[in-house]
């Protein structure tokens, strides 16, 4: 028996080991990690919630000496989903009747990244049929009533103008998120200046800070630590931050940027740069914050949309970071502003050459 206990315990995923009475027999570390109030002498039945009647199921398959599969989702409040293998085994030492072993394979992962998609999807068709149902409508106006309305005519067409402009926008963030997520396990080798890119990513929202009648504040420390990383993505990041800031900003406020070392203590927790973008707009409530940088999520939809806002803009700054090995915290006061931090780590010696 402690030899048996060793090999199961050997194993990296959940097995147990059902007697001719469908009581748990033996069973290794895996699975005591996986279901916390296992215990040896108790029913499977008692893990969870089961989408057959595994009793009979089992029963059958004990009968038959034969093998099956079924699903299991436990009863946490984070519920799990497992595929169980079952199979007979007989011939055993320590039981004279045929017993059942049971091999646990967590699907959770699988189910979240299935439902992530779908929504994805469902999110991506929402964005494109809004617009495409507004222009749509504005040519049936002008082909018909409004076509001998030069006011209705010019009012139509600039608001197709901005629906156009808005799915441009969408498509292009859509595209820069592909990309991204397709090199995120590849981290940049090459060093980068930072300081170079920032002034590049200040640079192009300029013109949009003086539009809306927002005023750009650096402070940048000169020479910044060197940073492995792709200029262009990096400086995509900034804007993303920046722009955000200068949509969500109070009207004569001024957006902050700060570049340095990181202390000690980062989220890193190794040598690190950072750099943020702080406004003066009204500030996120926190429960709010851990959802900001999923795809399409936005806390005011509509005020989203008048900028230009496509709701993907912090999901591509993520995971450019997530390219870099860097992370990005959000820290919010209402009334006061919000601040986004970038952290990068910093290059090695060896790397820096």
């Amino acid at each position: 028996m402690k030899n048996q206990q060793k090999v199961l315990n050997g194993i990296s995923v959940p097995v147990m080991l059902l007697d001719n009475e469908l009581r748990i027999a033996l069973a290794n570390n895996a699975a005591f990690a996986s279901f916390p109030s296992l215990q040896t002498g108790e029913s499977l039945g008692k893990l969870g919630e089961l989408d057959r009647d595994i009793e009979t199921l089992l029963q059958t398959t004990l009968a038959r000496r034969g093998a099956t599969s079924l699903t299991i989702v436990t009863n946490e409040t984070f519920q799990r989903e497992f595929l169980i293998s079952v199979k007979t085994v007989t011939d055993l030492e320590q039981f004279a009747a045929p017993t059942l072993v049971l091999t646990f394979e967590d699907q959770t992962p699988l189910r979240i990244a299935k439902s992530m998609r779908s929504d994805f999807v469902a999110n991506v068709s929402h964005e494109i049929r809004s617009p495409l149902t507004a222009i749509s409508g504005f040519v049936e106006t002008l082909q018909g009533d409004g076509k001998d309305d030069p006011e209705a005519g010019k009012l139509f067409l600039g608001l197709m103008e901005k629906e156009v402009a808005r799915m441009t926008n969408l498509v292009s963030d859509l595209l820069s998120l592909s990309k991204v997520e397709a090199k995120e396990s590849r981290a940049p080798k090459k060093p980068l200046n930072l300081n170079q890119t920032i002034h590049q990513a200040v640079e192009s929202v300029t013109a949009l800070a003086r539009k809306r009648g927002k005023h750009l504040d650096c402070k940048v420390v000169p020479d910044l630590p060197t940073v492995l990383g792709k200029r262009d993505d990096l400086a995509r990041a900034l804007i993303n931050l920046l722009e955000n800031a200068i949509n969500y900003s109070r009207e004569g406020s001024t957006i902050t940027v700060t570049a340095q070392a990181a202390p000690n203590g980062n989220p890193l927790n190794m040598p690190a740069v950072f750099v943020s973008v702080r406004d003066q707009g009204e500030g996120i409530p926190a429960r709010e914050i851990p959802r900001l940088t999923e795809r399409f999520y936005r806390i005011d939809k509509s005020r989203s949309r008048n900028v230009g806002g496509t709701g993907l803009g912090l999901a591509i700054v993520k995971h450019i970071l997530v390219r870099h090995r860097g992370v990005l915290t959000i820290n919010s006061t209402l009334g006061t502003g919000s601040t986004f931090t970038a952290y990068l780590p910093v290059a090695a010696p060896q790397q820096k050459k």
